[in-house]
């Protein structure tokens, strides 16, 4: 791009308010040096008529990238002013002693207040007892809303927040920042404010219709499950409805599975899955269950093996109908995603430091591809070349899984190769004070 003639420069920055001083500046230049010209010989006043263009020409350069700076920094405040006052989140700046600075429009709809009620009006907890500030004094000062739940470390910037309050509903979404001068002195805070109220509505809807419709239909499939059981029982001397029976038990038991699983997301993101902890024995728990899945994999001609730990465990504080539905469940994976003749090996070990129990299970299947492994634990989701050798799974239950160790204070995980099998694992606390004390609600559907 060709660069601007420079008297072009001249005619566009010329009003700008930046080159007033050099117009006096160049007023009481000329005036020296035709008075000082005037008083030398011609070659003399020449060559300070010469030297007096060159710092002109300097003086131009120097206030004409001022002008242009200037601009530029103009420009880009009417930039951010605008998008500041269009943003559909709300966006509150203000000083150290919570001075309003900047209350934009999506603020004022947020709110009910005007930017005219707020902007360079000092705020003070005091001001929550007014009704029409209420909500705004508590979203400034969090500590006085009615419920809060901090998503960021307490000592990290930027500080990350949810609000909720109750009459009229209101769900906020609140982002804190600093601001600082050069010297890294705070001058300000910064609050971006978005209105999660709808989405969360929308979602709690979607969340209350799929735990109905999943009680609703458990009845009838458990009535019918238990009507195929005894077709099932009373045809075994018919070989043309048995075979059908058999069908249909399975794809019985498979909905009935499916059912509960949806249940159980529900109960989990209500937080009202319901735990009941007791001191046990891990080892033996892991081994004994190992020990039921070989019917199992018997029939895929999978072997299955528990490999014991070599040093003594303490018992350890769980759940043992939640935390065996865990790993049953990933032993069950590891069956029928397994390769003809392959091995699941089960096993457990102290994790790196020492304060966790890390339960494996380890198979020589089908394996992961890295798209797949980085969304495995997520709701509703399958691993493409898992769902071709099992479509009818329902992507609920590592999801389900991840939530019950997490319940019991430990992580889950996968490492995997394509072609090569896979690894999940998960850990728990051998010290009950590291198991979280109160259920966990996690995100809706």
């Amino acid at each position: 791009m060709a660069e601007e003639p420079y008297i072009k420069k001249i005619l566009r920055f010329w009003k700008n308010r930046e080159l007033i001083p050099l117009y006096t500046t160049l007023i009481i230049v000329a005036a020296v040096f035709l008075f000082v010209a005037l008083q030398y010989p011609f070659y003399l006043g020449m060559l300070l008529f010469i030297l007096f263009f060159v710092i002109v020409f300097e003086l131009l350069n120097s206030f004409i990238r001022l002008a242009r700076l200037g601009s530029e920094e103009d420009f880009k405040t009417k930039e951010r002013d605008v998008i500041i006052k269009f943003l559909e989140d709300g966006v509150v700046i203000y000083d150290p002693n919570f001075r309003v600075l900047t209350f934009n429009a999506g603020a004022e709809r947020i709110f009910g207040i005007s930017s005219e009620e707020v902007v360079e009006k000092q705020f003070d907890p005091g001001l929550v007892k007014t009704p029409r500030y209420r909500v705004f004094v508590q979203t400034l000062f969090p500590s006085l809303a009615p419920s809060m739940t901090q998503l960021s470390e307490f000592d990290a910037w930027p500080q990350v927040f949810d609000l909720s309050f109750d009459g009229p509903k209101l769900e906020l979404h609140i982002t804190l920042h600093q601001i600082k001068d050069e010297a890294g002195k705070v001058t300000g805070f910064i609050k971006l404010i978005h209105n999660t109220t709808r989405e969360k509505g929308l979602l709690q809807s979607k969340s209350d219709f799929i735990s109905v419709a999943a009680h609703q239909l458990r009845t009838p499939l458990t009535a019918l499950h238990w009507a195929i059981e005894s077709i099932l029982k009373f045809s075994e001397n018919s070989p043309e409805i048995k075979p059908i029976a058999e069908d249909a038990l399975v794809v019985s038991e498979r909905s009935l599975k499916i059912t509960n699983d949806l249940l159980d997301v529900s109960k989990i993101e209500e937080g009202k899955f319901g735990y009941s902890f007791q001191p046990i024995n891990l080892v033996s728990f892991v081994d004994n269950i190992t020990k039921e899945t070989k019917t199992l994999a018997s029939q895929y001609n999978i072997a299955v093996e528990f490999v014991p730990p070599r040093e003594q465990f303490p018992d350890v504080s769980i759940d043992q109908n939640r935390l065996s539905s865990v790993l049953f469940n990933l032993i069950d994976n590891a069956i029928r995603y397994n390769t003809e003749n392959g091995k699941v090996t089960v096993s457990i070990n102290k994790d790196a430091s020492g304060h966790f129990a890390r339960v494996s299970v380890a198979d020589t299947g089908i394996g992961i591809s890295k798209d797949d492994l980085k969304n495995l634990f997520q709701k509703l989701y399958r691993g493409s070349n898992a769902a071709q050798v099992e479509p009818n799974g329902s992507g609920l239950g590592l999801y389900i899984a991840k939530n019950i160790v997490h319940r019991h204070g430990g992580e889950m995980g996968v490492e995997s190769e394509l072609n090569r099998g896979s690894t999940f694992w998960f850990t728990i606390p051998l010290d009950q004070a590291l198991v979280p004390k109160n259920e966990i609600t996690t995100e809706l559907f």
